[in-house]
């Protein structure tokens, strides 16, 4: 569990990076950002499924995949879920709507931990519990305060739940799964490029620093879904759920950097999620110390 803890938390660092990332790449648009991420990413994972050796270990996934509909239809799903998930990172900083991205991650692990609770049966310790808690405080509040969110938020807490409980039923390798999401939307991404001529301004405008910045576009994107992907197969649903409050926090943070309005009310929003994230940390010590001592008690 440590693990997944670990690799979640840095998934989350990357998936704030990549947001502000975004922000060095024009005069490329959003739609540019996005398809060239699904390239530079797609590249990356490639070239780790060949270190590692395991194209044939995908070849297998992907038949056994191809020999059920239902399978088609989820990897289909999750592709262009995570497509379009990916497609606000790049597009919410250029449209100043950072904040509604934030509120979506906010609410989108309250909901994958009800999920967990009341689909998958999962118990919560009363110092997640608590977490649960201070969390929906911080979220109702938001909710009371501007009467609503956009469907930024909807989208992100609605549709990534029900990605990750998608990809729990088809039981595919990290590694092998992301590859499959890759080549989804990747005909959707060669016809924008395509229409926009390959972006001919962002390469006129950077020089030979353009395809560096690509390539750091594809590390920061391949990095953070390989590590968001692993850790949900490491940590139980509701646990998984509350790590996710990292991500958006960190997406407040580079939502101020670049402007963004932010208000003493929004505290009552923020100070209680902070708090949320305090008794994860805790919970996460705790189980840490009882992981050293079980094997001093054996």
């Amino acid at each position: 569990m440590i693990a997944g803890v670990f690799l979640a938390i840095s998934a989350c660092m990357l998936f704030g990076l990549l947001s502000y990332y975004s922000t060095l790449l024009p005069p490329m648009d959003a739609y540019g950002i996005w398809s060239w991420r699904v390239l530079a990413t797609l590249v990356l994972v490639a070239v780790v499924i060949s270190v590692q050796g395991r194209w044939r270990l995908f070849a297998r996934e992907m038949t056994d995949i191809l020999r059920v509909p239902g399978y088609i239809a989820a990897t289909l799903f999750a592709g262009l879920m995570m497509g379009f998930q990916l497609g606000l990172f790049g597009w919410a900083p250029l449209h100043g709507v950072s904040q509604d991205v934030a509120m979506g991650y906010f609410l989108m692990p309250l909901v994958m931990v009800l999920a967990g609770r009341f689909l998958f049966n999962e118990k919560l310790s009363l110092v997640r519990t608590l977490a649960v808690a201070c969390a929906a405080f911080g979220v109702g509040a938001e909710l009371i305060r501007s009467g609503g969110f956009s469907w930024v938020s909807l989208v992100i807490m609605l549709g990534m739940p029900l990605y990750f409980i998608v990809k729990d039923k088809l039981q595919t390798s990290p590694l092998s799964m992301l590859m499959a999401e890759q080549i989804v939307v990747l005909p959707v991404a060669f016809a924008i490029l395509i229409a926009q001529d390959w972006t001919p301004d962002y390469f006129a405008a950077e020089g030979a620093m353009a395809w560096l910045m690509i390539l750091g576009l594809g590390l920061i994107s391949g990095g953070s879904l390989l590590f968001y992907i692993a850790a949900s197969k490491k940590l139980p649903y509701a646990l998984f759920g509350m790590l996710g409050y990292v991500e958006p926090l960190l997406i407040f943070v580079v939502s101020l950097v670049l402007g963004e309005a932010f208000t003493a009310q929004d505290l009552w929003t923020y100070i209680p999620i902070w708090i949320a994230i305090l008794f994860l940390l805790a919970d996460g010590w705790l189980h840490l110390r009882n992981h050293k001592r079980a094997p001093a008690a054996a």
